[in-house]
């Protein structure tokens, strides 16, 4: 069996065999799966390629994790302003 450039299409064929057959992938996984259930959107993320870890902020809160595994390191809670405004106030850099 041989696969062409990208992986899409496929051919099979054997030995004093006159033909081939090519076969075409019908379905596209990219196999991504969450690591992390909470809503990250407008965070800010960090790589520490150091200590083999990267940062992520949450609204009120800077969250640790390892690079390879994706498991919390650890979190540091940051004391806001009140907001005078409808926009919560957040972590905005790093």
């Amino acid at each position: 069996m041989m696969f062409g450039s990208k992986v899409k299409y496929g051919i099979t064929y054997k030995v004093n065999q006159r033909s081939f057959d090519i076969y075409r992938r019908k379905y596209e996984h990219d196999f991504r799966i969450p690591v992390v259930s909470q809503n990250l959107e407008g965070s800010i993320g960090v790589e520490l390629t150091l200590h083999n870890a990267f940062i992520v902020t949450q609204i009120d809160k800077i969250y640790i994790y390892h690079a390879e595994t994706f498991k919390e390191i650890s979190q540091i809670p940051i004391s806001l302003l009140k907001t005078e405004t409808r926009e919560p106030n957040q972590v905005i850099s790093m």
